[in-house]
């Protein structure tokens, strides 16, 4: 029974995917106006890895902050619970370097994995707390942070995958699963829920039992990556971003 402060669609869970949404739209349209200049969108991507990252560093300080007063526990909490392994941990930071330094390898994974992944957690969240609390609001800085980023990467700023991103996407994927599951049974964690399911409501729970949901989650994963992918570079090709080939690099923007 799901007895979280946090009620999954209830009106603070709707609000948050509504402003992700409404979010998303407006700064893509933002992006791709040509009137746009190239020095609001530099300050646009710095703020938006700015969110990412400070939502990431924010976890374990919250949890220090909430359950400090016994020091045992709260140490257990952070390790067990906010180090910045999860894979949405792991996709913000992956954005926000990209976001900064326009590497395309980065853009096209962090695209990838915030639809496929960070988007499944926006939706049904292991969050515990509501919006009387600052957990709420840096989770779904993060969750839906993230797929804007994303977005914004591709479609705003240009940096579509490229033809061999599939074969990349399986080995970020498996790469990050075998580092995690180590990492896991070093520290008796559950980071990334590879060994073992949250204790709420995932789509995990209609995947089967451990492993076999692991090999369920790769099956449903991998054609969403090829979806995705296929999608973004037709798309881009029809819809070319007229800014891609000569905006300045990040650096390098004059100051108007």
């Amino acid at each position: 029974m799901d007895v979280r402060e946090f009620q999954p669609f209830g009106t603070s869970h709707l609000v948050a995917i509504a402003a992700t949404v409404l979010t998303a739209v407006g700064l893509l349209r933002w992006f791709r106006r040509p009137q746009t200049p190239e020095s609001r969108k530099w300050l646009a991507r710095r703020i938006l890895a700015t969110v990412l990252c400070t939502a990431v560093i924010l976890d374990p300080i919250l949890a220090w902050c909430r359950f400090g007063s016994d020091p045992a526990t709260a140490w257990t909490i952070i390790r067990e619970n906010t180090l910045p392994l999860f894979l949405c941990d792991v996709v913000a930071v992956m954005l926000s370097i990209a976001l900064l330094t326009d590497n395309r390898r980065l853009a096209e994974a962090g695209f990838i994995w915030s639809i496929v992944g960070t988007t499944q957690g926006l939706i049904t969240p292991t969050l515990r707390f509501d919006w009387n609390s600052p957990e709420y609001y840096a989770f779904f800085a993060e969750h839906g942070g993230g797929p804007i980023a994303g977005l914004v990467l591709v479609f705003g700023l240009g940096l579509a995958p490229q033809r061999g991103y599939f074969s990349r996407m399986l080995c970020w994927s498996w790469g990050y699963m075998a580092a995690i599951m180590a990492l896991n049974w070093v520290l008796g964690t559950n980071y990334g829920f590879l060994n073992g399911k949250p204790d709420v409501p995932t789509p995990l729970d209609h995947m089967g039992p451990w492993p076999i949901y692991l090999l369920t989650l790769q099956a449903v994963a991998f054609p969403l990556y090829l979806i995705l992918g296929e999608s973004a570079i037709r798309l881009h090709k029809r819809f070319p971003h007229t800014g891609a080939e000569r905006r300045p690099s990040p650096g390098r923007i004059e100051k108007k």
